[in-house]
């Protein structure tokens, strides 16, 4: 993923989630967090920060760099395929109004994808995929897959 991430809107509002984080299985991926809350008198923001929980647990953190007002980082990618619900945060640490340490503001949280990558498929290669039916239907393909008395089915 190459993602650029807006965090003004969840800053204000925590209960709004961030845009959902989708990457390949083993693909690196380099966030852009924009809109991160500006300088007030001493109030300001020194350090952001962007922590993932990949499928399988691993936890992967990167220090963001500012550039031009954007805050880029890049995290190493998940080597398995899968879903993690409020599985990335972005965190800023600064100093307050009074001039002392601030850590740990939560900037935003989302869910995280990692899609499986299926490769490149040689020309003569045959996949087979299974579709989940919540039902049997009358037209069948090969794959299908539907729930019966007894167990499932598969097409």
């Amino acid at each position: 993923m190459i993602g650029t991430i807006c965090v003004e809107c969840q800053a204000q509002s925590p209960n709004l989630p961030l845009y959902p984080w989708t990457a390949y299985v083993n693909s690196p991926s380099s966030i852009r967090v924009r809109n991160v809350p500006k300088k007030i008198g001493s109030w300001c923001i020194t350090r952001v920060y962007v922590s993932v929980v990949y499928p399988d647990g691993e936890i992967k953190t990167a220090e963001c760099v500012p550039v031009g007002g954007v805050y880029v980082g890049t995290v190493a990618g998940a080597g398995v395929s899968g879903t993690t619900e409020n599985g990335y945060v972005i965190i800023a640490d600064g100093t307050d109004e009074n001039g002392a340490s601030v850590t740990g503001y939560v900037l935003g949280r989302g869910n995280v994808t990692i899609l499986d990558d299926d490769g490149i498929l040689q020309p003569d290669a045959k996949r087979y995929y299974v579709r989940m039916l919540s039902a049997d239907t009358e037209n069948h393909y090969e794959g299908d897959l539907y729930p019966t008395e007894s167990g499932y089915v598969i097409w």
